[in-house]
This record gives C-alpha cells, sequence and structure tokens, in this order.
C-alpha cells in the first residue's frame, strides 16, 4: 500500500474548505496571484511550477481554500532556521530560488508566503482560517512558531505626506491601521522590524514588514495537539470531498422531510443525504463525497452500482419487470436458483426458494426444517439477530433496541449462551469458556428441551449485530454432531457473512462443515432485495403445496441482479482480494489497540471486521456513547460508519470488497482520527490490557 501523507481538512461554517492543497491546484493558484496582487511585479509572482517544487519540498505545508473545486485563498511555507538580525533577502530573491526552494526539514521555524484571498471571498475569515491551519502546523511539528513578511499594503496611498518609517512607528504605536498587517497583528502576529525594497509593488512602495506569530499564540480555529477537533489526518489519494458541513442545506431540508413523513422508529446511523454513489464512494446532495465503511450493512460487497448488475437490471427491465412466481415462471429464478445449488457449501442435492429479505428467507427455513422434522422447537444463541419479523424477532437475542414494547413473541424458541473468547465470564481462559459453552449446549437438552421436540439450531458463523463474533470452531461442530444424532436441522444463517465477506464465498467454508440450510441475503443481491433459503432437497420439499411463497420473492430484476453479483463474488481474484482487505484491517486495527485506551477488543473474520470499545480494559464496561461520538465524528470528516455489538459498543468495518488501497487507508485514517478526538475529549489514557 502506498505510504500516507498527512493532510489538514477543515470545513468552515460557510462550507468552504481548508485544505492540503494537492498538484492540479498549482495552474489555479498561479491565476490567484494575478487577481490579488495585480500590481506586483511578475517576476515575483508564484507561479505554478514554484508551487509544485513546494509540494515536492513540504506537502504538508501548502494549504488552500476550496469553494467546492474552486481555489479562493491559499498559502504557501516552507521550514527554516531564521536568522531575525540578518534578514538580507528580498522577495524576488525567495521566489527566484533562495529561501523557498531551500527548505530546511528540521528547521525550527515556519516560514510562509500569504498567496492572498480572492477579492469576492474577502472579509469571510479566510485569511485567520490560513493562519490557523499553520499555528496547528507549528504546533503538530514542534516548531518555535511562524515567520512571514506583511505586505505594507496601506502605505503607498500617504506615502506622499509620510515616509515608510513613519508609517511604521505608527501602525506599531496603534494610531494607524493598515488593511493587511492590521488583521495579521489582531490574530497575535508580533512586528519585528521594516523591510525595504521587499517587494517590487507600488501599493506597497516596495516596503513590507517581518512579523512573528510565537507557537504560544493561540489563534480561533487553531486547537492544539490533543485537543479536539483534530483536522490533521493521514491520507493518499484524498477520496474524500468535503463542501459543506454534514449535513449540508440540502441535505437539512431531506432530513427534515424525513422526520415529517417516516416513524421514529426507523433509526439512522448518519446524517448522510445520498444522491448517487459508485464502488466505495457516497455522493451526498450537497455535494460531499464520504468513503462508505458500511457498505448497506453489508449487503454491498460488488460495491455501489457495479457495471455488471446495472446492466443486467436494465436489460431485464426492458422485458419483464414482475410476473410472480406464483403465476408462471421465468427462466432468471429458475437459473438463479441453479446457480445457488451449485455454489452452497454441501455436497447433496439442494433445491432453493428466493424471497425478498433475510427475514422472510429465515422463516422460510424454519418453516420447513418444522414440516420436515414434524418438530415445534428452535435453538438459537445469545447475540444472534435473525430479523425484525415475529419469528425472527424472538429469535434475535437484543432486546432493548430490538424488541422493547414489541411481545408478545413465538413459542417454542430456546436460546443458549454463545461462546465469546472477549466476554467471557471472570476468572476464566477462553479455553475454559468455550467448554462451559459446550456444557450449557449438551445441558440444554435435558433442561430446557427434549432433543426430540427440536426442529432446528439455527446460528450465524460470525454473528453480525451481535458484535463480530465468529463462532468457535469446535462449538460450530458439536451443532453439526448434535444435528445430526438428533435429526435436527441446522440451518446457518449467513445473511450477513456470506457472499466472499470472510474471503470466502460463505464463512463456513472456513470450517469445513456442511449445514442442511443456509441462508443468504444482503450482499446476494448487490443491494437488491432479494433472499434465498437453499437446502437439503428432502428437506425443502417437506412443506406442501402452497405452503411457500410470496408475491415479490424472486423477481425478475433482483434475480439478474443477484446472478450478476454471484458471477462477480465467485472470481479466485474476487475472493483473494476480499482476503486481502481483511489482512489489513486487522493489522491495523490491532495496532491501533496497542495505541488507543478505548478499543478492547479487535475481532472478525476476513474483511468483516469490529472493533469493541470499553470506558475501563479491565472491568471492560461498554462504552456506546463514545461509540456513536466516533461514529458522528468520523462522518463530519468524510467516513460512514455504523455501529453492532450486544451493548452497541463496536464499529463495524463492512467496505465494499471493490474498495481501493488508497481508499482504505484514507477511511482508516479519518475513523483513527475520530478516535483520537473523542479519547481526547474523555482525557483517556491508555490502560494495560
Amino acid at each position: 500500500m502506498p505510504a500516507a501523507r498527512a493532510v489538514y481538512r477543515r470545513v468552515l461554517a460557510d462550507g468552504l474548505v481548508v485544505t492540503s492543497a494537492r498538484p492540479e491546484h498549482a495552474p489555479a493558484l498561479e491565476a490567484l496571484q494575478c487577481v490579488v496582487f495585480p500590481t506586483l511585479a511578475d517576476e515575483q509572482r508564484f507561479k505554478a511550477r514554484h508551487y509544485l517544487r513546494h509540494l515536492e519540498l513540504f506537502a504538508e505545508g501548502q494549504l488552500v481554500v476550496l469553494d467546492g473545486d474552486r481555489v479562493v485563498a491559499a498559502t504557501a511555507t516552507i521550514r527554516l532556521t531564521f536568522d531575525f538580525a540578518h534578514v538580507t533577502h528580498t522577495f524576488s530573491e525567495i521566489i527566484q530560488g533562495g529561501w523557498l526552494t531551500s527548505h530546511e526539514p528540521e528547521g525550527p521555524w515556519l516560514y510562509g508566503a500569504d498567496l492572498g484571498v480572492h477579492p469576492s471571498y474577502r472579509r469571510r475569515g479566510l485569511a485567520q482560517a490560513l493562519y490557523a491551519a499553520r499555528q496547528q502546523l507549528v504546533w503538530r511539528l514542534g516548531l518555535r512558531g511562524q515567520v512571514t513578511a506583511g505586505m505594507l499594503s496601506g502605505y503607498g496611498a500617504v506615502r506622499h505626506r509620510m515616509s515608510a518609517e513613519q508609517y511604521y512607528e505608527e501602525l506599531c504605536a496603534g494610531r494607524l491601521t493598515d488593511p493587511t498587517l492590521s488583521m495579521q497583528r489582531s490574530i497575535g502576529f508580533e512586528f519585528r522590524g521594516l523591510l525595504k525594497d521587499y517587494l517590487n509593488d507600488p501599493v506597497c512602495d516596495n516596503y513590507s514588514v517581518l512579523i512573528v506569530l510565537d507557537a504560544s499564540i493561540p489563534v480561533p480555529g487553531a486547537v492544539r495537539p490533543g485537543g479536539t477537533p483534530d483536522y490533521w489526518r493521514r491520507d493518499v489519494m484524498g477520496s474524500i470531498r468535503l463542501v459543506s458541513p454534514v449535513p449540508g442545506p440540502r441535505s437539512q431540508e431531506w432530513l427534515a422531510r424525513r422526520a415529517a413523513a417516516v416513524p421514529n422508529g426507523l433509526g439512522r446511523a448518519t446524517d448522510v443525504v445520498a444522491d448517487r454513489a459508485e464502488g466505495a464512494l457516497v455522493h451526498d446532495l450537497d455535494g460531499n463525497t464520504f468513503i462508505d465503511f458500511v457498505g448497506g450493512i453489508g449487503a454491498l460487497a460488488v460495491g455501489h452500482c457495479p457495471t455488471p448488475v446495472v446492466e443486467a437490471i436494465q436489460r431485464q427491465a426492458a422485458s419483464l419487470i414482475h410476473l410472480g412466481s406464483l403465476v408462471g415462471t421465468y427462466d432468471s429464478y429458475v437459473r438463479l436458483c441453479e446457480l445457488l445449488n451449485e455454489v452452497t457449501p454441501g455436497i447433496f442435492p439442494k433445491k432453493t426458494l428466493l424471497a425478498n429479505t433475510g427475514a422472510e428467507a429465515i422463516e422460510n427455513a424454519i418453516k420447513a426444517a418444522r414440516a420436515y422434522t414434524r418438530r415445534p422447537g428452535v435453538i438459537c444463541f445469545e447475540g444472534g439477530y435473525h430479523g425484525r419479523t415475529l419469528l425472527t424477532l424472538t429469535l434475535t437475542s437484543k432486546y432493548s433496541l430490538f424488541k422493547k414494547t414489541m411481545g408478545p413473541f413465538a413459542s417454542d424458541v430456546y436460546r443458549l449462551p454463545m461462546p465469546n473468547a472477549y466476554r467471557r465470564p471472570a476468572g476464566m481462559t477462553a479455553e475454559q469458556s468455550l467448554e462451559f459453552g459446550l456444557m450449557q449446549l449438551e445441558q440444554a437438552f435435558t433442561a430446557q428441551v427434549d432433543a426430540s421436540e427440536v426442529a432446528a439450531i439455527i446460528i450465524e458463523p460470525v454473528q453480525g449485530e451481535g458484535g463480530f463474533v465468529p463462532v468457535p470452531p469446535r462449538f460450530l461442530q458439536r451443532i453439526r454432531d448434535l444435528c445430526t444424532a438428533h435429526g435436527i436441522v441446522m440451518i446457518a444463517d449467513e445473511v450477513q457473512c456470506g457472499f466472499a465477506r470472510t474471503g470466502r464465498l460463505f464463512a463456513l467454508e472456513h470450517y469445513g462443515i456442511e449445514a442442511d440450510i443456509i441462508v443468504t441475503a444482503k450482499s446476494l443481491g448487490a443491494g437488491m432485495p432479494i433472499s434465498a433459503t437453499t437446502g437439503r432437497a428432502d428437506i425443502m420439499d417437506a412443506t406442501h403445496t402452497g405452503g411457500m411463497g410470496g408475491t415479490y420473492g424472486g423477481n425478475p430484476l433482483t434475480c439478474e441482479a443477484a446472478i450478476a453479483a454471484i458471477e462477480m463474488m465467485r472470481q479466485p481474484a474476487f475472493l483473494a482480494r476480499a482476503t486481502e482487505i481483511g489482512a489489513h484491517l486487522r493489522a491495523t486495527l490491532t495496532e491501533w489497540q496497542l495505541r488507543h485506551p478505548l478499543i478492547g477488543d479487535v475481532r472478525g473474520l476476513g474483511s468483516m471486521m469490529l472493533i469493541e470499545l470499553v470506558k475501563d480494559r479491565q472491568t471492560r464496561e461498554p462504552a456506546p456513547d463514545e461509540t456513536l461520538a466516533i461514529i458522528r465524528a468520523a462522518c463530519q470528516r468524510g467516513v460512514i460508519a455504523m455501529r453492532a455489538g450486544l451493548f452497541t459498543n463496536g464499529i463495524r468495518f463492512l467496505p465494499p470488497l471493490t474498495i481501493t488501497d488508497d481508499q482504505l487507508a484514507e477511511g482508516l485514517a479519518v475513523v483513527e482520527a475520530a478516535l483520537t478526538e473523542v479519547e481526547a475529549r474523555a482525557g483517556l489514557s491508555l490502560q494495560p490490557a
């Protein structure tokens, strides 16, 4: 992965963005100089080539203010060792190859050249915002302060009645104001001396003033390291574009309309109001661009709007939008079922039923198991999430968020503990916790329900909403053994962990275990509403004719989308990329854990990763409020993230598997910056694990 560099980004109240310059800004910066300093001699202007040289020498010190893609203000800096007693250079010498191309990487002072603010953007605080950005750079690098030469911009109008020395004395005494220098002085710059023949510009009669802003001076808008917010982050390509606050004005309008039209029960993780998306990027109505780490809650393994899926939907929409699988037959339904029968684990005859949602597919799996076994009971596990219908909500474990006030629930459902190495009982090792879980599993057939009354055991190989907890292999194997021994149907819920998310097409493939029924949805349809229940043919055939089905299950558009998505995801290169993303996520998050006290655990399988946040590593007290604060701070910086976990204290990482290395690095840098901000705000220090 390419080495990242530090990038500054601050969104101002009016939506303008102060950020690090990029090479493509160089021509605009040359043009800006001509507008800002129309009377400056041409040989003393910054040219595009000068700015490109600055970016080579000291990329972190080159800053611009953007209105959308338009450069409306800028500053250039270098580091150097400054001799205040011998200021003998001129600005022309600086431009032509003196100081500004003699950057000293270890120099203790930041020397700044103000390229100026476009006239139509003056009196909006942009100069102060640039000085604040420079002062943050001073603090970040541990420098002594910043130095610049302020143009004596008001002197040209009065030079007929006073000398430059008199003008300077009056200015120092506060009896006179200067359009440029008085503003700089109000920020905190100290005047250090008059510079003669510094500029070839009649506006100032070629005079400037050496001014210094000591590192001890606070500048409005600048926050010292460890404070909040921190506008520095690690970046490479800069996919994120923030041109307004989040939410911006257009987004706010639609959020208000949503609040008026949509029930409060439909929560939302962020204030992003999407306009369009592609790959791993989402663009909102106000022109902001975000990196997506949620991927439609795991539904977008192939990314936003992948071309093969879009084209398949478009072709199908031109010929058949709906018929109904209960009404007649169409080829895409049959082809998708054949494909699912082929790719799902298990060397036995299979059949597939299509539906609309994961919850509906779970219901169909339970119905098939009950019809096949003629038994009522279903065993599920703590931390599991299986949907929001009556039966699947009964199966779902997290009560407060999903189930409060929703009862009564379905009968004949038995919930057992699921071993969690991180949240194991006090005093137990991970291995002892697993043994205890196995004992509880066995004991349930005596204490809770007889095996002869159990139709199915349903489990997610990697829990999703429960906090990305992979099932221990021995535990999953014991479930398989018990199901085989007692004629119980084993149902694997791979709605979230399936279809390439873990680096294999199905998470079960990591375990070498075959379930009797496997349930899929989410990434199956690349964002289209489709789900599937795929299982042993004899089990799937057990219901009576008419006992399965629905109006929209296996709609032609969704079937074609799913076929295109599966063909993308089953490719070895795609699965290898998922594994690569997972390895990078795990390495990065584990490294974070060494430095960030909020991170209690890092876990997951493949590219399905999560960090669990705790207030104290010893007590492992969940930190849900801090988790939410990180999610919100990340969104303000341009990353869409979402919580998960039984205690709502985990941040899930489910980026589209089409994300680039640069986007992944940029997004992770933003999340870490948000994490750092929240820790600093809470005054947290690293505790021993």
